[in-house]
């Protein structure tokens, strides 16, 4: 079954159109000059905060709320001895994904939105929750069927794109900073 599946490409091949839209996201959408900060914060960062904290809230009723009903539904009262029913298992596993996924998610749309451009962090941090709240609906609700069965790399291969990609963005934006801007005072905003 494994052989039916696409192979993993190696981490270099990814890198380069992670730094490649890193390098858009700095030249196209950064603020001038990079280490510029933002002139009006709460214009700037209104939608990445939105964006988060929406995820935050979505996250805690949609998944964790999620494993505890369907282990009600499933009347498992988590013997040891009692195997966990899948739909319980899918439910858990989806709300570890996000756990696992949101770490990222939060250092990479806060330090972008800082440091890069926050409408854009705030846009690609709405896609990206969207992606998420989608990838754990379907994973949820993919029982009986198998791993490559179950559509997950729809949402999955957007999500890391996004991701990545702010991170990028950010490391981009910094580095033009600190190696043509810093030491020119050309930078602004708040100090």
């Amino acid at each position: 079954r494994m052989a039916e599946q696409a192979s993993v490409p190696p981490p270099q091949a990814i890198l380069v159109p992670y730094v490649a839209l890193g390098c858009l996201h700095s030249f196209v959408f950064g603020r001038a000059p990079p280490g510029a900060l933002p002139t009006d914060v709460t214009a700037e960062l209104w939608l990445p905060a939105v964006a988060v904290c929406g995820f935050v809230v979505a996250h805690s009723l949609l998944d964790v709320l999620r494993v505890g009903a369907v282990r009600v539904e499933a009347k498992f009262l988590g013997k040891h001895d009692e195997p966990v029913p899948e739909v319980l298992a899918l439910a858990q596993r989806a709300q570890a994904n996000q756990v696992e996924q949101l770490p990222g998610f939060l250092a990479a749309t806060a330090l972008f939105a800082v440091f890069v451009n926050g409408t854009v962090a705030g846009v690609l941090a709405c896609a990206w929750a969207t992606l998420r709240i989608g990838y754990a609906r379907a994973y949820r609700s993919s029982a009986g069927l198998p791993l490559d069965k179950k559509g997950l790399t729809k949402f999955t291969i957007p999500c890391y794109f996004i991701l990545n990609s702010m991170a990028s963005g950010c490391v981009v934006h910094l580095l033009r900073y600190a190696l043509f801007y810093r030491h020119t005072g050309a930078s602004s905003g708040l100090h």
